[in-house]
């Protein structure tokens, strides 16, 4: 596809998306109840589509502030540049509902989206959805019995994770990710955009504890890719990071890409020693 004709495809998302907001807007006027991840955003938008720049702008990013049968709701919302052509990542927040509910919402919401998209804008219908189903999530009884994990299940390990994901571009589940990494005292890193990577390395329990918060939320696709395992007193030669943290390498060449520069990433994951496991991750070289 040329460069016009991708410009001209993701100009006519771009308008929709704005068009969607401001219904969105309309529908819940006041100021608290739909907020931007970004102030700037529009602007930078409507500037791209006024021809006044070649860069796309990021993604579109904002939750949106709901009351629901007495019932808090954040509905964390990230457009990707080809929405409404690419399902929206919608992840939904409730402090009253407990975690297993509120995953059981989010796939839920997640599978409805993904059965009824069909290329058309669906934020609403979305909502539509939550005002209809959002009862039987707070009032559904929990039988099951949750297992109990052992503080000393994997006693002694120090290991490390490498999580890859479809994408990463929800800035609430990056927040998520670097929080909880900090809360279980973790290091690594976190590679938003397209795909995500996430590397996570620490006792074996704390990052246990840090993969069944973080799959709980909604995803298109994430896995562990690779698990390296190592005894507690191998840690001080081991570990490779000294704090967690969000990198982020912008892919020069293409201003129509919202992937990430693999080439910068590379040399990044080279200059830590990790060259192997980038091979990895990212399934390269012989099987």
């Amino acid at each position: 596809m040329s460069n016009n004709c991708v410009r001209e495809l993701i100009c006519n998302c771009l308008t929709q998306q704005i068009s969607e907001l401001e219904l969105l807007k309309s529908m819940y006027p006041n100021n608290d109840e739909i907020v931007l991840t970004d102030s700037n955003m529009l602007t930078d938008i409507n500037n791209f589509l006024d021809n006044k720049t070649e860069y796309i702008p990021s993604h579109l990013d904002f939750t949106i502030h709901l009351l629901m049968n007495d019932m808090k709701l954040e509905c964390c919302i990230n457009l990707p540049t080809y929405y409404p052509e690419e399902e929206p990542d919608i992840f939904i927040r409730c402090n009253q509902l407990n975690r297993q509910q509120e995953t059981h919402l989010n796939k839920e919401l997640i599978k409805y989206i993904k059965d009824n998209h069909s290329g058309d804008v669906c934020i609403y219908t979305a909502i539509s959805w939550l005002q209809e189903n959002i009862e039987a999530f707070a009032y559904k009884s929990d039988n099951e019995v949750k297992p109990v994990v052992s503080k000393t299940t994997g006693e002694g390990k120090f290991v490390r994770l490498w999580i890859y994901s479809h994408h990463i571009y929800n800035k609430k589940k990056r927040d998520e990710i670097i929080k909880t990494s900090k809360e279980l005292n973790l290091t690594g890193f976190c590679l938003p955009g397209k795909p995500g990577i996430v590397c996570i390395e620490g006792p074996d329990f704390n990052c246990q504890e840090w993969w069944k918060n973080i799959k709980s939320m909604s995803w298109k696709k994430i896995m562990i890719r690779k698990t390296e395992t190592f005894q507690s007193v191998q840690e001080k030669n081991e570990r490779k990071f000294h704090n967690f943290e969000e990198i982020i390498f912008r892919n020069a060449s293409n201003k129509y890409s919202k992937h990430a520069d693999m080439s910068g990433f590379s040399k990044y994951m080279e200059e830590f020693g990790l060259s192997q496991a980038f091979n990895e991750v990212f399934r390269l070289g012989p099987d």
